[in-house]
């Protein structure tokens, strides 16, 4: 839950979109700030008639204070926004994350079948050698070996291009912060070198 939170706080804090709205929120701010601190310029006038409008709360004043309106509306839908990205970023990185540990998960699964099946493919070939088993029979183990260790490679691969999609989100630190083997046991688990040579 803890990487899940740093991963997500990564990826926002890295998001180009969520940069740009806090660059627009700091505009928006400033221009709301000269726009309140000048509103007291709207009294100073020669011409009677703005003097009174102004005084009851038209003219000038009221253009200034719907301007002040429009600037706190404009950072209100800004804050909305931002919130939406943030929100956004949150699911894909909770989804990338899940699919990564759903691939480790198949990963695992396939690496099991192909420990049971060397296992099976040992026991065949010792019946083999003793002429106990037909060559059509070992030539179909020794193909589902080969088709096993292809799953598992894929299932790498997959695995492999959603933690590029994360590190494009969050940065560097996914490399460390979902990767919970190394890659060196990741290609044993799939590692040819214990299928027979054909």
């Amino acid at each position: 839950m803890e990487c899940l939170e740093t991963l997500t706080q990564q990826a926002i804090a890295q998001s180009s979109e969520i940069e740009a709205i806090n660059a627009q929120l700091v505009l928006t701010a400033e221009r709301q700030d000269h726009a309140e601190a000048r509103q007291w310029t709207n009294y100073i006038t020669l011409d009677p008639v703005r003097l009174v409008q102004n005084v009851l709360g038209g003219g000038d004043v009221q253009r200034a204070r719907i301007a002040i309106a429009t600037l706190e509306l404009e950072a209100a839908n800004l804050i909305r926004r931002r919130e939406a990205v943030a929100e956004a970023l949150t699911r894909d990185v909770v989804d990338l994350v899940l699919d990564y540990e759903q691939l480790n998960r198949r990963t695992d699964l396939i690496a099991s079948h192909i420990e049971s099946h060397r296992l099976r493919v040992a026991v065949a070939e010792s019946r083999y050698r003793t002429g106990q088993g037909s060559t059509s029979n070992m030539i179909g183990l020794w193909q589902r070996s080969e088709d096993l260790a292809g799953q598992c490679q894929e299932q790498q691969i997959e695995q492999v291009q959603v933690k590029r999609e994360l590190e494009t989100l969050v940065g560097d630190i996914a490399a460390s912060a979902v990767t919970p083997r190394s890659a060196l046991d990741m290609r044993q688990r799939c590692d040819r070198s214990g299928l027979p040579e054909l």
